[in-house]
């Protein structure tokens, strides 16, 4: 199911949960109406309308800050990926300070774990897979690194400055690794639904003298709490689906190096 969502268009699948909840509702409501003559229900409206409110209020309240919390996930991932694909750039052009010999072979190295990033992890993260291919190039480049013997005092706080950054590297990597995975539980997710079902069925509840009216305003409440979720699940994986974070950030890092090939004049 969760496949399904996020290989396909938001409006497709957002419309459906959006419409299949109205339905649902709306059905309910039906069938409810056969069974609970309106009459006695609209004796308990002042009744039913405070005790909805307090279950709509405690619902909307936890349903915001799923909303709220899902986004700053999503806004915190993204981030993630651009500082990640800064360090990429800031280590680049830290190379130049290397001689050739070593400089050269460190450039190798990133723009083959940039590239490994923008065409090969990303379209695995985009399947809901974490990717392991980037550590190769990564690996290799620590031990050109290490390998490295500084014959000036330069060239020894230039090794320990592009450490500090490769060691950030690696650190926001993990980072944007162990987001590819982070949603919200499936527990909440319970939670979400029920809720829902709590707060759209006390609707039933009132008694209204148009029965065509009651139906609009419990579709109408069905469809504004589903459209909620449909927020919540279009951004709970940050890397999946059509509302997910990209690759720009890195494409550009990789155009701007184009100009940097030797070292440093």
């Amino acid at each position: 199911m969760v496949d399904w969502i996020y290989n396909h268009p938001t409006w497709l699948w957002g419309n459906l949960l959006v419409w299949g909840a109205v339905a649902s509702a709306c059905v309910g409501l039906a069938i409810f109406h056969r069974f609970v003559h309106p009459e006695l229900r609209r004796a308990h409206n002042d009744l039913a309308g405070f005790c909805i409110a307090i279950i709509s209020v405690v619902y909307a309240v936890l349903l915001a800050f799923i909303a709220v919390a899902t986004w700053e996930a999503f806004a915190a991932a993204d981030t993630i990926a651009a500082t990640e694909a800064g360090d990429i750039g800031n280590l680049y052009r830290d190379t130049r300070g290397f001689p050739p010999s070593v400089g050269e072979p460190l450039r190798n190295e990133l723009r083959q774990y940039l590239d490994l990033v923008i065409r090969k992890e990303w379209p695995t993260q985009r399947q809901g897979d974490v990717p392991e291919s980037g550590w190769l190039p990564l690996t290799r480049l620590h031990v050109t690194l290490v390998r490295f013997n500084p014959q000036t005092p330069g060239e020894a706080v230039i090794e320990a400055e592009f450490l500090r950054s490769l060691n950030d590297l690696y650190k926001i990597r993990t980072a944007r690794l162990v987001a590819v995975r982070g949603h919200i539980p499936e527990v909440i997710w319970w939670i979400i639904g029920i809720g829902g079902a709590l707060t759209t069925g006390f609707t039933y509840l009132f008694g209204f003298h148009n029965f065509r009216l009651h139906m609009t305003m419990t579709g109408a409440v069905a469809a504004a709490l589903a459209l909620v979720v449909v927020l919540i699940i279009a951004v709970d994986w940050p890397f999946r689906g059509a509302v997910s974070i990209g690759p720009d950030a890195y494409v550009e890092v990789e155009k701007s190096l184009g100009g940097l090939t030797g070292p440093a004049e």
